[in-house]
Parts: C-alpha cells; structure tokens; sequence
C-alpha cells in the first residue's frame, strides 16, 4: 500500500518497529468505527433509544490513535490543514456558535465530536497517496460490508428492521436508509480499487458486489439511484481516458442526459417518484422542509447553534414534530441542516467549499488514481445533500470520506503550484 507524505524520522522509525505494516489496517478499523455501527442497533432491537454508555469506549483506541499520528505527524497536520481554510472556517463557526446555541452544552460536545472526526480525515489526506486512499476507505468498507451480510442473516433480529419497514435490512445501523447509502459508498469505493488493484480484483470485485446486495436488501431507492451514480461516473471515467473523440461523445451523452433527466423533473415528478416508489413528499421530507423553514426565517444569519435545533425537547423542534406527526431528529437536507444550525453563513460557506471542491473532482477524473472513484464519490455525496443530513456531522461516513477526499485534492493543488 503506497503512504506518501510521512517524515523521515517516523519513516526510519516504522522501517524498524514495522508499524508500517498495520498502520493502514488501524486507520481501515477506525474509519469503519466512526461510522458507529452495531450498538445502537442492537439497542433498538431491545427497544431503547440510545446505544448504551459503553458503547463511547470503543472510541477510546480510535482517539488514542488519532492523537498519536496527529503529535507525530504535526508538521504535515498543519499543512494539510491551511490547504482546507474553507473546511476549518467552517469547523470554527460550528464551535462559536455555542454562543448563541438554545442548548449550548449539545453545541459544544457536538463540536468536538466534529473536530475529532474531521481531524481524522485530514490524517487520511496527508497520509496516504490516492491508491492508498482508496485502498484505506475500501478496506473499512470491507469490514462494515461483511459485518452486515453476517448480522442480517444471522442476527435478523438485530441487522433487519422489525417496525417501521418490515424485512428490509438494516445491517450495522438502525435505519434501511442508513444502511443503502453507506453501501451504494462501498460499491463504488470497492469497483475503483478492484480497477486499480489487479493483483487483488477478486476480493475487491466480491466487496462491491457484497455492497450492492445489501443496497438491493435495504430497499432504499436513493441509494439504488446513488450506487448507479457512482459507478457511472467511474464508467464515464474510463471511457475519458481512451482519447478525445471518446471525451466529446461522453460530454455530449452526458450534457442530453442531463437535459431529458431536468425535463422530466420539471415536467412529469410524479413519473420519477413512482418510479423510485415515492410521492410526492419524498417520504414525508417535503413537510420537513416546509414544517423546518419557517424557524429558519426567525434566526436567517447564524442559526439556532450547530447541531441544536433538534436538541431542547420544548424548543422550536416541538413545532416541527407537531406539524409532520412523528418524531423528527434531522432536517433530511444538509442544506437546510446548516441553515437550521448555521445560518445562512453556514450554507454559503458550505456551498463554497462544495463548488471548490467539485471543481477540483472534475479536473481530477484524468488523474490515474483519484480520477476513477474521487469524482464518483464527490457526485454520489452531492446527490446525499438533497435528501440527507450528511454535511458537517460527526462520526459521519459521508462526511469522513468527503473531508477526506476535499483535502487531498485541495494539497494536490498546492504541489501543483
């Protein structure tokens, strides 16, 4: 596995201590461990609302971890971390606004979690060329992808959901959806590495058909729309890099593809929807949003604190839940997540931070190693903002990946200059 950017001295240190050799094994388990899989859904199937309290000390080794290669790696970190302004203003506004959160304490626990976790992103930037990116994410994905098929087939109490959806998967996590979009990430992650990595395309060719079963068994239509996505922009990819004619036939099946998919859009949405087995309320996002927007015009600039709308149980929230009818705890948008908890500085410097870093992606899709995954995932994690709360969370796979991928194209940049 290819490391990049690691000093001398810890160099000459790992050649000794081989650290190099599980290094990447422990940042793999640490990464599937942000995605905080297992307890909470062994807690819902024993009708409790909250993992139990034991279940933060297995962040313990992850933390502990994250503090090594940060002291070791401190010159690096603070590179990796003046490439990505947008990132941390983003991070630092998450942390001020405990001071005019409505539940304060939440705010600032909140923030930590997200320093923590983007702090573990950057380490993957800095640390690991695109191939050994890749192969990082790919190999946290393997074990969430098989800790899934083992849990639903033979823990079905625990890895299915019993109530809400009855018989779909639910895998590591609580909820259908969580599970589909987790995996349509790891179909493509797994094809990407299977494409690089030839001497291991069986294992990586079983990983990513492994994710889109479990796509199939959540029944989760966005992540289906999303898994298609990815492996499409990775499609797309390859088709680029065999020449120029190839390019301008892609660009112009791509440009009308877009054209008939808007017109339908605007057109005929209830078209799309059946298709997808929806309404028109995008399962009941539509009242969110509507029921949510309005407590966005009474605090418009800085929000209701970072992650706090949701928090007081008689505060605004109370509203939301009354109007929709069940209890709501996300906005099911990131962009209206960041206008609820930062305003609209929050959304703006979200949004150029996105533009940046899709820019960025795009240049990238002739690169050898970023180009056929990167752009994939950028495109998939775009399509989650709409419909998920994605963005600027904690212990977020989603938002891992992307700090992730954002920071390492924003050093490829600066070497480039």
């Amino acid at each position: 596995m290819s490391i990049a950017h690691a000093p001398a001295g810890a160099n000459a240190l790992q050649e000794r201590s081989g650290f190099a050799r599980w290094e990447p094994v422990a940042a793999a388990l640490c990464l599937a461990q942000f995605s905080e899989p297992l307890f909470a859904a062994i807690a819902q199937s024993q009708g409790a609302t909250e993992p139990p309290g034991y279940a933060r000390l297995f962040f313990v080794p992850v933390y502990a971890f994250l503090a090594w290669v940060l002291w070791r790696d401190r010159a690096q970190a603070a590179r990796a971390a003046v490439a990505t302004p947008l990132l941390l203003g983003l991070l630092a506004l998450a942390a001020l606004s405990t001071l005019w959160s409505i539940d304060g304490g939440g705010t600032l626990r909140r923030s930590v979690w997200l320093a923590l976790t983007m702090a573990f992103s950057l380490y993957l930037a800095w640390r690991y060329d695109w191939r050994g990116l890749l192969h990082i994410i790919g190999g946290g994905f393997v074990v969430l992808i098989a800790g899934s098929l083992a849990l639903g087939l033979l823990a079905p109490n625990i890895g299915r959901m019993t109530f809400e959806h009855p018989g779909a998967w639910s895998g590591l996590w609580t909820h259908k959806n969580t599970l589909g979009g987790i995996m349509a990430l790891g179909a493509s992650v797994c094809a990407a590495a299977a494409i690089v990595t030839p001497e291991r395309r069986k294992l990586w060719i079983i990983a990513s058909l492994g994710a889109l079963a479990l796509v199939v068994l959540s029944t989760s239509k966005t992540a289906l729309v999303a898994s298609a996505l990815g492996l499409g922009v990775i499609a797309l990819g390859m088709i680029v890099r065999c020449g120029p004619v190839q390019t301008i036939v892609t660009g112009a099946i791509v440009v009308t593809a877009l054209i008939a998919g808007a017109g339908i859009v605007l057109l005929a949405p209830d078209i799309v929807v059946a298709a997808l087995g929806r309404d028109l309320t995008l399962t009941g996002r539509t009242e969110i949003w509507e029921a949510s927007a309005r407590f966005v015009e009474a605090q418009p600039w800085l929000g209701y604190g970072y992650y706090a709308f949701w928090l007081p149980e008689n505060g605004p929230a109370y509203w939301v839940r009354q109007a929709v009818a069940w209890p709501v705890a996300s906005a099911h948008s990131s962009w209206l997540e960041l206008a609820l908890g930062l305003g609209r500085v929050g959304v703006a410097l979200f949004a150029l931070q996105l533009i940046a870093t899709l820019t960025r992606g795009a240049r990238a899709i002739a690169e050898p190693q970023a180009g056929l995954w990167a752009p994939a995932f950028l495109a998939t994690f775009a399509l989650y903002t709409l419909s998920e709360s994605h963005a600027l969370q904690a212990n977020n796979l989603f938002w891992i990946i992307y700090v992730a991928v954002a920071a390492r194209l924003a050093l490829d940049a600066r070497q480039s200059r």
